[in-house]
């Protein structure tokens, strides 16, 4: 299973669930057949995904099954997982954050930094490494800092630049 979304809010009257991205390109959200919702106490329920569409930044589910507001409410804070079946080989440069997570951060001169300890999702993403004293490090995850992801090795390679850590 894959944390690709969490459920902000409610649309509309009609039980429609407004679905924040976790994964990128976040447009990928938009082709799944079924999701898996699991709630604070680990409770897991499949749904058919009857229609999905971008709206703003986040983007709207109708569920089958959820035909009602109040329903929706109640699925606030609810994550959204697909299963492997589902998930879209991604192409060059792209990655899932839960493959990012755990890889293990070096210098492009090889000293260690740390590792991911996961993705903050924005206009540019950043990587929170945690270093071996246990302080987070927040990195731009952009071409020019983050040279190479190299997921067969576990390993990322991050270009120092005076002042990022």
């Amino acid at each position: 299973m894959f944390l690709v979304g969490t459920i902000v809010g409610t649309f509309g009257n009609k039980g429609d669930v407004k679905v924040l991205p976790l994964i990128a390109p976040p447009d990928y959200i938009l082709e799944f057949k079924h999701v898996v919702l699991e709630d604070a106490d680990n409770r897991k329920q499949e749904f058919k995904v009857i229609r999905a569409k971008k709206h703003k930044n986040v983007y709207l589910f109708t569920l089958e099954g959820i035909d009602d507001m109040n329903v929706a409410e109640g699925l606030a804070g609810v994550s959204v997982f697909v299963s492997s079946i589902e998930v879209k080989e991604l192409g060059k440069n792209e990655y899932y954050y839960h493959n990012l997570e755990g890889l293990t951060a070096y210098s492009t001169d090889g000293n260690l930094i740390g590792n991911v300890e996961h993705v903050i999702k924005g206009g540019n993403d950043i990587l929170v490494i945690k270093n071996e004293e246990g302080r987070e490090i927040m990195i731009p995850f952009v071409d020019e800092i983050v040279p190479e992801v190299n997921l067969n090795e576990k390993t990322i390679t991050v270009n120092v630049i005076e002042g990022l850590i």
